[in-house]
């Protein structure tokens, strides 16, 4: 027996489903933040380490800036577990408000991705080769 579904059916579904989305879509944010801040801050541990057991350790500027790189990686990373509000009104449209808010957090975890990034490379070479 085959389940038949009618327009409406689905209609109300995938609203339903955009509703569930929207109301979760704290969680992800939430859950990304914490594991960016905590990847955010091991990394300082191990450039930090690196930079001490080296013989003749000195904060350079390499080092400098790799330690703001992954400050604001830090940063960006409490940045994406804050709880934000979302203004949902009875005329707003659920669709534009989800890419809306999928937006957002897409270009936060690219800019803690940048920022992590250079801050993990430029530890590395500031702790290896400098």
């Amino acid at each position: 027996m085959a389940i038949k579904f009618k327009g409406d059916d689905l209609e109300s579904g995938l609203v339903e489903w955009v509703k569930s989305n929207i109301k979760e879509s704290h969680k992800i944010s939430y859950d990304l933040g914490k594991f960016f801040f905590t990847v955010s801050i091991s990394t300082i541990g191990v450039v930090a380490t690196l930079e001490k057991l080296d013989n003749n350790s000195e904060f350079d500027s390499p080092m400098i800036v790799s330690l703001i790189s992954l400050f604001t990686a830090m940063l960006i990373s409490i940045d994406l577990a804050r709880p934000k509000e979302l203004k949902i009104t009875g005329e707003s449209d659920l669709q534009i408000v989800y890419h809306d808010k999928i937006r957002k957090v897409t270009w936060r975890i690219l800019f803690w991705f940048s920022a992590w990034l250079a801050g993990s490379v430029l530890g590395g070479y500031a702790a290896v080769f400098t």
